[in-house]
């Protein structure tokens, strides 16, 4: 009966430990006067500190679709779409394939599937990082017929 009773009692201190570390309503007391409430600032002012000289995280995002205008001169590219159409600018450290190869933007055609990878650069334009001219390449891995006889093939028996 004992054990029950501890075994409840231990549940019910980690059910209020884990709903306290989720938060209160309540607002926090003031950090005490000491030695802990000197690190505490410094930690925050730290912590802010590194936000403020860190540049912010460029995600990118992929692309896909079909090519409807190549601008040599104004480097960009145009995929056609349903209601707008999608315009990336091509930058010094865009890198370009069509089938496999390196490519350049001038090996772009009209009537060519598209697809790269792309993030926003600091003037808000979109930016191509990566861009594939033509289908996607089709991965076609030789098969070792050594190997592949050898996982068929029923094993042999053991000689003792």
């Amino acid at each position: 009966m004992n054990r029950n009773i501890l075994t409840t009692l231990g549940l019910a201190f980690a059910f209020s430990v884990g709903t306290l570390a989720q938060g209160s309503p309540t607002p926090a007391a003031p950090p005490l006067a000491g030695a802990g409430a000197k690190v505490e600032a410094k930690t925050e002012t730290k912590a802010e500190g590194n936000a403020e000289t860190r540049p912010a995280r460029n995600a990118g995002y992929p692309f896909r679709g079909r090519l409807k205008a190549v601008d040599l001169t104004a480097k960009t590219l145009t995929l056609a779409g349903r209601e707008k159409d999608r315009v990336f600018h091509v930058t010094t450290e865009t890198k370009f394939t069509k089938d496999g190869k390196p490519a350049t933007l001038a090996d772009g055609a009209k009537v060519e599937e598209v697809a790269g990878y792309a993030r926003t650069g600091k003037d808000g334009r979109a930016e191509a990082v990566t861009v594939r001219f033509g289908p996607a390449p089709r991965d076609v891995k030789p098969t070792d017929e050594a190997a592949a006889k050898g996982s068929a093939a029923p094993s042999a028996g053991r000689g003792r």
